[in-house]
């Protein structure tokens, strides 16, 4: 299963005797928003304590990166837990497809 902010969920399947193939797409589910011009980034935040905190940054590829732009954030921390990307329809079609 493979999985991504900006695309559906995606079943493939490999071969366990060539790991060098391709896999082969199986099944997925429909785009539920238009994801063409944007594009996901992970980067790096620095707490007040040094440490390396990693983010995703979603937008559209021409989005200035001058600290005006609209921004919906997400966090989660604890526990040991990360959160994995997930394909949101609400968030795609409700925030991103909007230039949010």
């Amino acid at each position: 299963n493979k999985d991504g902010y900006l695309q559906p969920d995606l079943l493939q399947l490999a071969s366990a005797a060539n790991c060098a193939s391709m896999p082969r797409n199986v099944k997925t589910k429909p785009a539920m928003f238009n994801a063409e011009g944007l594009i996901t980034e992970q980067l790096e935040a620095t707490s007040a304590d040094g440490t390396k905190v990693p983010y995703f940054l979603i937008r559209r590829c021409d989005t200035l990166l001058d600290g005006n732009t609209p921004t919906l954030l997400e966090g989660y921390g604890g526990f040991e837990l990360s959160m994995t990307p997930i394909y949101a329809a609400g968030v795609g079609a409700g925030w991103l497809e909007q230039g949010g």
